[in-house]
């Protein structure tokens, strides 16, 4: 698949999307050490590829559930093939009993800090705008390269757009190797990319069997012509999500179309 930019929208208040990540006088503060680390350093500080695709994410424990569990979805990936830097937005009189939640502490594959917001200029703040959030930067070769405000840049979805490479990214994830997955049946007619997400499904399900993984296998089974064992799966597929009160109208639709093909 060709890459596409994931931008949304631009956030008004960022500075130039072809900014030198070294050149943004920022400061942030790690979350670990409590040490003030100006964004210039954060690559060689923490022994970061600039290489890799960097993804910054925005997160606030007050408003923003959604942007936690966007960047524990992350923590599940192999960061080795990408850089993650989370940042929390939260305001000084909120700020220490987000904390004390410790969303954060179980993030041991992102780098995490605090936006040292309103910190004169040198705020985060004072650079983007953080109304918003999770507010997402991409950076490459240290160079930033878009920005969007958005829950659904999943992990998955830097594989489709081809800004990772590698499956092994999500292999790990099933929610993402599904999406993936589903997305390839929705628009792929390729068999060989097909099959790619056949293995996707199947992987999938091995770290956790559910209905909605189950239903893209049965999917998947019927697109590539696995009459039979796509009948088998749905039928399983359902079972699942009579057990656990899903919705399964669109499996019974593609149990008929199954059927109309044996």
């Amino acid at each position: 698949m060709n890459r596409i930019t994931f931008l949304s929208f631009l956030i008004i208040s960022i500075f130039s999307m072809t900014t030198v990540f070294g050149q943004i006088d920022v400061n942030l503060v790690d979350l670990d050490t409590q040490e003030t680390v100006p964004f210039s350093e954060i690559y060689d500080k923490y022994g970061l590829n600039k290489e890799l695709p960097t993804m910054i994410i925005t997160w606030s424990g007050v408003w923003c559930y959604p942007c936690i569990e966007l960047i524990e979805r992350y923590n599940v990936c192999d960061t080795s093939l990408v850089n993650i830097i989370t940042v929390n937005v939260d305001d000084e009189d909120d700020r220490s009993s987000v904390l004390a939640k410790g969303h954060h502490k179980n993030w041991k594959n992102t780098k995490n800090f605090h936006a040292n917001i309103g910190g004169e200029t040198n705020g985060f703040d004072n650079v983007f705008n953080v109304s918003s959030a999770p507010l997402i930067l991409y950076f490459l070769d240290g160079k930033m390269l878009d920005a969007t405000v958005s829950y659904s840049i999943y992990p998955y979805t830097l594989v489709q757009l081809s800004i990772v490479n590698d499956i092994n990214f999500i292999a790990n994830s099933w929610s993402d190797l599904n999406s993936l997955a589903w997305n390839y049946y929705q628009n792929e007619t390729d068999s060989e990319q097909l099959n790619k997400a056949l293995s996707w499904a199947k992987r999938s399900i091995e770290l956790d069997k559910n209905y909605h993984n189950t239903d893209t296998y049965a999917a998947l089974l019927f697109k590539t012509g696995e009459y039979t064992q796509a009948l088998k799966i749905a039928k399983e597929a359902i079972d699942i999500a009579k057990e656990n009160e899903n919705d399964y109208e669109s499996t019974s639709e593609l149990i008929n179309r199954i059927i109309e093909k044996l």
